[in-house]
Parts: structure tokens; C-alpha cells; sequence
């Protein structure tokens, strides 16, 4: 990806996982990371009354029709939570 489409995303409102500082990377380069603001969050099954993880390491709030299933450092990404790491 080119700077000038980083920014035309950038300008659309997008950000990328790689540059927020709540971003931690996978074992790879540039591959699959977490979102720390979410890997470890659960959820309560009412069936079995336990908290089981949920959707761990997708961004903050994501749309339930196509969430995000992994962090990539260069997708882009719309994310209320984005902070730019320092």
C-alpha cells in the first residue's frame, strides 16, 4: 500500500491496528495481531450461566454483520477506540 492510499483512507475516517498504541503484534511480521483493548473480553452464556471469550482481539465495537475476525497492522479499519501510539 502506498502512502498516497494510507491517506485517502485516512481522510475516508479509516485507521490502521499497526499505529494504535493498543495494537500487540502476532508472531510474525505484519501478520495477525491482537487488539488489547478486547482480547481478553468475555461474555455471559445464559444457557450454561459461564464466561466464555468473545471475539478476542477484534477491534473495540465491531459490526456484527462483518466484524473483524484478526488485527492486521495495515487494514484499514474504522475504530471509535483508535489511539496513535507514541
Amino acid at each position: 500500500m502506498s502512502f498516497f492510499d494510507q491517506e485517502s483512507h485516512r481522510k475516508a475516517g479509516k485507521v490502521f491496528c499497526g499505529e494504535c498504541r493498543h495494537f500487540e503484534p502476532g508472531f510474525t511480521a505484519k501478520g495477525v495481531g491482537f487488539c488489547a483493548l478486547t482480547k481478553s473480553r468475555t461474555v455471559l452464556v445464559r444457557e450454561t450461566n459461564r464466561n466464555v471469550p468473545d471475539r478476542q482481539g477484534l477491534p473495540p465495537d465491531p459490526n456484527p454483520d462483518s466484524g473483524y475476525p484478526v488485527c492486521f497492522p495495515m487494514a484499514p479499519r474504522m475504530c471509535t477506540k483508535f489511539e496513535l501510539a507514541k
